[in-house]
């Protein structure tokens, strides 16, 4: 042999020394092995073996099916219910100052107070008009009843003219028919 087979020889075994073969063990049976078989869940069964015990005919399980399904209508009302609009809360967001506890949004803020303040302004005034009205100026609008007797406002009326006054009387279809 020469001197360069033994240092190859000696590399080879120092290079098998170092070398980790377990992991091709750890192969070698996951290939060989064959898969189990899983056996069938007998959770769902089939209709005819779940049903064997008792026998009834289609026409009665039809009947007996319509009479349960009215009990149950007539006992349990069914309501229809609306989710629930769930209200967010605003995590994060722009604040007017460090120790405000609101956010600032972008929404207007309706102005409630003015409109109260005007709606109550309003009736404010109107009690105080009702009120201003002194006693003199009643009197110097009313009359007396004597003065009315008097029949001094109606002098200078005209009288009245002295012709015929004409009657009609309808035919109940839209038309009038004078009445002599």
């Amino acid at each position: 042999m020469s001197v360069s087979d033994s240092s190859e020889e000696e590399d080879l075994s120092r290079f098998k020394e170092v070398v980790d073969t377990s992991f091709t063990n750890d192969i070698k049976p996951a290939y060989n092995t064959t898969p189990e078989v899983k056996k069938k869940s007998e959770r769902y069964l089939a209709d005819s073996t779940h049903y064997n015990d008792v026998k009834v005919p289609k026409e009665l399980q039809i009947q007996i099916g319509k009479k349960i399904s009215s009990i149950i209508s007539r006992t349990v009302e069914f309501v229809d219910i609306e989710p629930k609009k769930i209200k967010r809360k605003i995590k994060g967001g722009v604040r007017l100052f460090s120790d405000s506890d609101e956010y600032l949004s972008c929404h207007e803020a309706e102005d409630k107070f003015t409109q109260n303040h005007n709606v109550k302004a309003k009736k404010l005034n109107q009690i105080k008009e009702c009120v201003e009205i002194d006693e003199e100026v009643i009197k110097s609008v009313a009359v007396s009843g004597e003065y009315v007797l008097s029949k001094e406002e109606i002098k200078c009326w005209k009288s009245r003219r002295k012709e015929k006054v004409f009657k009609y009387k309808s035919n109940g279809k839209g038309a009038l028919i004078s009445t002599e």
